[in-house]
């Protein structure tokens, strides 16, 4: 019996060591399972909602937080249809108010009239839908929390809330840190470390960079990451406005105000061009419930990527050989309207209204369609697309205005030089991509 208890003995300090020395996680290949998900919706819902300001400090009574409801299953299952892989849950803004039932203060939406765990609801309608579950955190508060928390806001509290939202939650695809009001008593890096500590797959980034995996990019948009093993980026759906919320739920006579879903499933198309993952905000209302204009429009953009034809090939051009009638300077060369990236761009000299942009494809190749990206909003008034026959250029497309970003297909014609000539404009000519592809079909 002895031998037997102390073979049992043997055997459970050899799983722990086990335990301990797993392997560790292979980090680029979680990369590549978190960008697989493309984009998800990030859940703004505390006292901003109510207060209809961005940030809400001095709340001294947590029933301000008077939600009538609360549908995550209407939250899941919206970011199903609009094939989100992930929702982003905000289980705490700088006000200090939890949406958790944590142990570690009693400002906390279990204490509210609603009286439920929020993040509990939410986990199992994930789950229910499929959906991964990444957490907003506020990693300071407002100077004024440490009115309501005995002893005050402590690092020792931060790393508590932290821990209990990686043990009791399931697992969390990544955390968005926000450090508008201060880091709250630990390093980035040791915050980094305490998460991983609990759950070694999991992503962590901070708005304002530093430490962490994981590029967190409010009010930014798709393009090229670099330092980071993924780059995320997150704006509201709810434009700009006077008066009440962006990214918390705004005021009744915001409610026909929305992004149209064509901008953000361009935004999509960008994030999956550049393996970004994008966090669409939206939020709920008084009763815990998406606005009916939110769930129509991302219904909509779930339309769009369901329907949406293969990836297009790479463009004839990118990479290739250019020329301009002129260039702005440093950093805008013509080649930057070729290589790929939106963030880059071709600017003519300063004080033009007129300019070409020229490409050499190597070797004639059959044209059919082109697509163009002008800065910010339309300056061309008249353009056309040209090919060069011998010595003399004739156009394929002719135009006015071009804008965000139009594709022309045109009937397909042979050739290795074509153009971008912009005859008219009321700005300087700016154009971020001027792509030449195969017609379509070929």
């Amino acid at each position: 019996m002895k031998r037997l208890i102390a073979i049992a003995a043997c055997m459970a300090l050899l799983s722990t060591a086990t335990l301990r020395a797993a392997e560790p996680v292979d980090m680029q290949k979680r990369a590549a399972e978190l960008k697989s998900l493309r984009w998800g919706m990030f859940v703004c819902w505390s006292f901003s909602t109510f207060s209809g300001k961005e940030w809400t400090p001095g709340v001294k009574d947590i029933s301000m937080f008077k939600a009538t409801g609360c549908d995550t299953d209407q939250w899941a299952r919206t970011a199903k249809e609009a094939g989100m892989g992930y929702i982003l849950f905000l289980t705490k803004h700088h006000d200090g108010f939890c949406l958790w039932d944590t142990k570690t203060t009693e400002r906390k939406v279990t204490r509210t009239p609603l009286a439920r765990d929020v993040l509990a609801d939410l986990r199992k309608s994930c789950d229910k839908y499929g959906i991964k579950l990444a957490l907003y955190f506020s990693l300071g508060e407002f100077a004024d929390n440490k009115d309501y928390h005995p002893g005050g806001y402590t690092p020792e509290m931060q790393y508590a809330q932290l821990k209990e939202l990686c043990t009791q939650y399931g697992p969390i695809e990544f955390y968005w840190m926000d450090c508008a009001q201060g880091d709250g008593g630990h390093s980035r890096k040791d915050v980094t470390t305490w998460v991983k500590r609990f759950q070694p797959g999991c992503f962590v980034g901070y708005n304002g960079g530093g430490a962490g995996d994981l590029r967190a990019g409010e009010m930014q948009h798709p393009g090229p990451v670099k330092n980071f093993l993924v780059g995320e980026f997150t704006y509201p759906i709810l434009p700009g406005h006077q008066g009440g919320a962006q990214w918390f739920y705004s005021l009744p006579k915001h409610d026909k105000l929305c992004m149209p879903a064509a901008k953000i499933y361009r935004e999509y198309q960008g994030a999956v061009k550049y393996g970004n993952i994008f966090s669409l905000d939206v939020g709920p209302d008084y009763a815990g419930k998406l606005r009916k204009i939110d769930v129509e429009t991302l219904q909509a953009v779930g339309r769009m990527i369901e329907h949406a034809p293969p990836p297009e090939a790479t463009p004839l051009s990118e990479g290739k050989p250019a020329s301009a009638s002129s260039t702005w300077g440093p950093g805008y060369e013509a080649g930057k309207a070729l290589d790929g990236d939106d963030t880059s761009r071709w600017g003519a000299e300063p004080g033009a209204r007129s300019g070409w942009l020229e490409v050499d494809l190597g070797k004639p190749m059959t044209v059919g369609r082109a697509v163009i990206k002008e800065l910010n909003y339309p300056r061309t008034r008249q353009f056309a697309i040209e090919y060069k026959d011998g010595e003399t250029w004739k156009p394929v497309v002719a135009g006015k205005t071009i804008g965000d970003e139009k594709s022309y297909d045109f009937p397909p014609v042979e050739g290795r030089f074509f153009r971008l000539n912009i005859l008219k404009a009321s700005e300087v000519p700016t154009i971020e991509e001027f792509q030449l592809y195969p017609p379509a079909g070929k």
